[in-house]
């Protein structure tokens, strides 16, 4: 691919937060390979767009509503979108839909790039098959290689998100509000697992409570558990099983101030979620509990972070947000004494 000409970059990840992170990579690597062109990320929530604000590697957010079905809304979309004239559309791995193709092709950008699909892969200029398991990462990265981009060192790879000195210190109050200090020990606990198959991937919240009993046992250690509001019922679950409350603050902060509540943390132990790649992010060691999702997939990227699962014949079985068995055996599997002795590991205790 010619880089000369490419001055408008349109970049695509419409699907949950988690995902968006996994993406950054590819900003980063668009951005040094592209330094005077201009990019616009196009993504489906306000919460998506606010992670990524004040990020350095794009220069606009376009926010998008999916479930919008009138044809005028994406006529209207579509008409601004061709007026920014992009040269260069570059998709991600979970929008490798028939929609998301047509729509690349409607830009009317001259490069477009995505998977490789029999029936409608010709709306694309350039094509990457998936030929391997992956992480996605990898995957996204895939389709700049598509194009003749490459990785050129590790660290180009590490998700990320920023957060600014206020969010910080007003975490730092936020924390200090709930009787938590700078000299404790901050561990961060997800037991929620997000929307996506609900408690199909979530371990189960007794186990979670005992772990966090043993975390308490620690000098100094601090639990806060973490999510949205959706998930404030699965931790205030677990807080009743648990034999000193902890500090709950799910459903309380927005995704930027969890990003720094979790940067403030010296571990953080989560089901697959969005929130554990999250963690990944700001760069806090994670400890991530895996049932039937694709751990291959969707494992914490990054040197330290421990994924605990059991090997079974059938795991795993996630498969189009769904899962084969009703039991979770392969969460059902993970003792907490196991997970405690990988606590005590990455703390070094």
């Amino acid at each position: 691919m010619q880089k000369q000409g490419v001055r408008n970059i349109l970049a695509i990840s419409t699907t949950g937060i988690g995902n968006l992170i996994l993406y950054t990579p590819v900003l980063r690597v668009l951005r040094r390979d592209f330094p005077e062109s201009h990019i616009t990320l196009l993504v489906a929530s306000k919460t998506a767009a606010s992670l990524l604000a004040g990020c350095k590697e794009i220069d606009e957010i376009i926010i998008i509503n999916k479930n919008k079905k009138s044809i005028y809304y994406w006529l209207r979309i579509l008409k601004h979108i061709r007026k920014l004239r992009f040269d260069l559309v570059v998709t991600s791995f979970l929008d490798k839909s028939i929609k998301v193709a047509l729509f690349s092709w409607l830009t009317g950008a001259r490069l477009r790039v995505g998977y490789k699909n029999r029936f409608y892969g010709w709306l694309y200029s350039h094509q990457t098959p998936i030929i391997e398991k992956k992480h996605e990462i990898e995957y996204n990265l895939d389709l700049l290689r598509a194009i003749g981009l490459t990785v050129r060192r590790a660290n180009e790879k590490v998700p990320f998100i920023y957060t600014t000195p206020l969010e910080e210190e007003l975490a730092n109050d936020l924390l200090l509000k709930n009787h938590v200090s700078h000299k404790d020990l901050l561990i961060g606990v997800h037991p929620g697992s997000g929307l996506s198959i609900g408690s199909a991937k979530r371990w189960s919240r007794e186990k979670f409570a005992l772990l966090c009993d043993h975390i308490l046992t620690i000098p100094k250690a601090k639990i806060v558990v973490f999510g949205g509001p959706e998930e404030r019922y699965a931790a205030e679950e677990m807080a009743k099983f648990m034999r000193k409350k902890p500090v709950i603050l799910a459903g309380d902060t927005d995704i930027r101030m969890t990003a720094a509540l979790i940067k403030r943390s010296a571990l953080f132990i989560s089901n697959d979620s969005g929130l554990m790649h999250l963690a990944t992010a700001v760069k806090t060691p994670v400890l991530a509990i895996f049932g039937p999702t694709l751990w291959w997939k969707n494992y914490p990227w990054g040197k330290g972070n421990i994924v605990l699962r059991k090997e079974m014949a059938c795991s795993p079985c996630y498969n189009y947000q769904q899962i084969q068995c009703k039991t979770i055996k392969c969460l059902e599997m993970i003792k907490v004494e196991e997970a405690w002795q990988k606590v005590k590991e990455m703390l070094k205790q």
